[in-house]
């Protein structure tokens, strides 16, 4: 992996982060309350989408983790 690489995944890693906060933070407790998020997600959607960015994030910061300068 290059420097640019590196600065890519470095936003990217920053983006998906994001992306969890807003379920975790807005479609879960909307889908938990309502039975659906404001996208039209069950609960049980929401759940899998924030297991699958967590473990994307997961793999994102284990390769930025093995980048040696």
């Amino acid at each position: 992996m290059n420097e640019l690489t590196y600065e890519n995944n470095l936003t990217l890693l920053g983006q998906l982060r994001d992306q969890l906060q807003r379920l975790e933070d807005t479609d879960y407790m909307t889908a938990y309350y309502k039975g659906y998020s404001s996208s039209g997600a069950t609960l049980e959607e929401i759940k899998d989408e924030i297991q699958e960015l967590q473990e994307q994030i997961k793999l994102l910061e284990e390769e930025l983790d093995d980048f040696s300068w």
